[in-house]
């Protein structure tokens, strides 16, 4: 009898054993499903290059440039102030969305350039010092300007192209979603296509040359990342991600 009760026993804590360990890995299961649908998703609002206090401040800066400085209109130059002053300090409550993580240094000094532009103006304004007044008027404007193009996609095709660049490098790759680096790689490639026939426009022409050479670099890291994910190798698709990823800093860099 005790052979037989010691031999069931063994089983029934091995069935024991097998069952807790299936219920472990049912419960790991499970919570690794929970994170892949907890992962972050790329939000519409992230690949938006648009910063609503910007624009809100372009509409006192119109009237500023178009109207006040040709006019020498000081009084309204005088009576614009308070709203520059205003919504040039709500510029630092604006946050730039994902896309534009990159441009946060270039942002920031575009901000303390406007600013210090700004002051300026309003000391001349308080002095009553008419030609300081359209001076600083002039450099108010262009600080306001260059900030704008800080944002502003100088060529629609790239930033189309960065806009897949931007979740396969922030979210598909880090994840390692293969299925969706693979379809984006696709959508990365067709947005290459219009990319390669781009002119510049007439002010930045003398970069040309040098926008065709880093395009046509991007173009090779992108067919070579095409490559590298019809298989399965982790390592060297991260890696082949990061070459195309600074293949397009370098085109972009091209506008610096």
């Amino acid at each position: 009898m005790k052979l037989r009760d010691n031999l069931f026993l063994t089983a029934f804590i091995s069935v024991s054993l097998v069952f807790a360990f299936a219920c472990k890995k049912g419960e790991e299961t499970e919570q690794l499903e929970s994170q892949q649908k907890a992962k972050a998703e790329v939000t519409q609002e992230e690949l938006s290059t648009a910063v609503p206090e910007l624009r809100d401040l372009h509409e006192v800066v119109y009237p500023l440039w178009h109207s006040a400085f040709p006019e020498k209109d000081y009084e309204l130059i005088k009576e614009l102030l308070p709203q520059a002053e205003s919504l040039t300090a709500k510029l630092d409550e604006a946050k730039l969305p994902g896309i534009l993580r990159d441009k946060q240094s270039t942002w920031d000094q575009g901000k303390e350039n406007l600013k210090a532009s700004l002051k300026d103006l309003k000391n001349a304004v308080e002095s009553d010092d008419q030609e300081m007044m359209l001076k600083h008027t002039e450099a108010f404007h262009a600080h306001f300007e260059r900030l704008m193009r800080t944002i502003r996609p100088v060529v629609a095709e790239l930033d189309a192209f960065h806009k897949e660049m931007y979740k396969l490098y922030h979210y598909y790759a880090p994840n390692y979603e293969l299925e969706k680096i693979r379809n984006t790689i696709l959508a990365m490639k067709e947005k290459l296509v219009p990319l390669q026939q781009v002119q510049l426009p007439k002010r930045l022409a003398e970069r040309q040359a040098d926008f065709e050479i880093a395009v046509k670099e991007l173009v090779a890291a992108v067919d070579e990342l095409a490559e590298t994910v019809k298989a399965d190798d982790k390592d060297a698709i991260l890696k082949a991600v990061e070459n195309a990823h600074t293949a397009y800093q370098k085109t972009e860099h091209i506008f610096d």
